[in-house]
């Protein structure tokens, strides 16, 4: 059997899905089909899980696999492979490959003695090649470059970013998500103190060829960074047809004097990144005043097609808005996920969204369509058995 033909007797998914592997021709170049890897908690974030997921009808699914110990993870593919990286107290990499998906190939340790971080917590990992991954690390003042093929451990962080310039209270920025487009990758800072947000987001943005910090305001002094007109950025997503990107932020809380109040210094917020500028979006309004409330995550499926879900309050129900990331037009509620239980969302290869279902009774994900500028549902609710997290899409080879 040829290296190609055992590629192709990679066992993924259920037998609905994958055609048995018999051999084949030395000269049949393998199919590829994608799936979906899911990060998933138990109700009491006692343990966690993954869940494999089918992006094509009957949408079959393979519940928990990966058991783990903590339920503070997330997980980000590889192409034809995937990762499951575990945060607080945990502080680890794993990789899984589509022919296991349930062993890992590795098990990475995400933290350094010489640094003195007490607890890396990894917040998101950012893959380049096959060689070359960022490795966010919410904990520290470093990220790491990280070579995600690594055969060993010693061999797993191949460079590191100083990213602690960007808070002087404790050096630590809390770096929490980041994408790479057009060269560059682009990391969203918070900036807490003592888990307050009492300062602005920044965007910092690295050359990738480099690996070095590009000043964004060469002729002004300080931060070289993107500053952002909101506090708390928790996630990114890249517009299509433009390398401009959309930060999301959920305005963060404040201090131990207030209670730890909600605070309403959120919004979405367009990043041009020719000229380095950020534009705010949508406000989550104030105290009194807030028609979007908490902001919770967002994603883009067209250049003029994106997504956002907004809440209440930590807990609380949630509902999915359609929006045009190009303009500040008014957002448009999508009928069917108005004041439901909703976590994150994420866009397949076929331009599919797809929108974590966080019941405790029902948990699952659903997946819309589109046809003449409507939402169509594809699949109700696909079970995942324990509490989604986040979502990403591998390929994997069959007959």
């Amino acid at each position: 059997m040829t290296m190609k033909t055992l590629k192709t007797c990679l066992l993924l998914l259920p037998a609905v899905l994958l055609a048995a592997c018999d051999g084949g021709s030395n000269n049949d170049a393998p199919n590829f089909t994608d799936s979906a890897v899911i990060a998933t908690r138990a109700t009491d974030y006692s343990s966690g899980a993954v869940s494999l997921i089918a992006t094509t009808a009957p949408f079959a699914a393979r519940n928990s696999v990966a058991a783990s110990a903590t339920s503070d993870l997330f997980v980000r593919s590889g192409g034809d492979h995937y990762f499951v990286v575990k945060r607080f107290l945990t502080n680890q990499v794993l990789r899984y490959s589509a022919s296991n998906p349930a062993l890992p190939v590795y098990t990475y340790s995400t933290q350094d003695a010489t640094d003195g971080t007490i607890e890396s917590n990894p917040s998101d990992l950012l893959i380049v090649s096959d060689t070359k991954a960022y490795l966010l690390r919410y904990g520290s003042g470093k990220l790491w470059i990280v070579n995600p093929s690594a055969t060993t451990e010693a061999a797993f962080k191949i460079g590191e970013i100083d990213l602690s310039a960007y808070d002087t209270f404790d050096g630590v920025p809390e770096m929490t998500a980041g994408i790479v487009r057009n060269g560059r990758l682009y990391v969203a800072m918070q900036r807490l103190e003592s888990f307050a947000s009492v300062k602005t987001g920044y965007i910092a943005v690295i050359d990738i060829a480099t690996n070095t910090e590009i000043d964004t305001k060469p002729t002004t002094d300080g931060l070289k960074g993107i500053e952002l007109p909101v506090r708390d950025p928790v996630s990114l997503a890249g517009i299509p047809g433009s390398n401009n990107i959309l930060v999301l932020a959920d305005g963060g809380y404040g201090g131990f004097d207030d209670g730890y109040a909600q605070l309403y210094e959120g919004g979405i917020v367009r990043i041009d990144t020719a000229a380095n500028s950020a534009t705010l979006v949508f406000d989550d309004g104030d105290a009194t005043t807030h028609p979007f409330d908490f902001f919770a995550d967002v994603a883009t499926v067209t250049s003029d097609r994106a997504y956002f879900i907004s809440s209440t309050g930590f807990g609380a129900a949630q509902t999915l808005y359609r929006f045009n990331p190009n303009t500040n037009a008014a957002p448009i509620a999508v009928p069917g996920f108005q004041a439901v239980a909703m976590g994150s969302l994420a866009v397949d290869p076929n331009g599919k969204l797809w929108v974590t279902r966080t019941s405790s009774t029902q948990p699952g994900v659903s997946i819309l369509g589109f046809t003449s500028g409507a939402e169509t549902v594809d699949a109700s609710l696909i079970d995942t058995v324990l509490t989604p997290i986040n979502i990403d899409f591998i390929t994997v080879p069959v007959l």
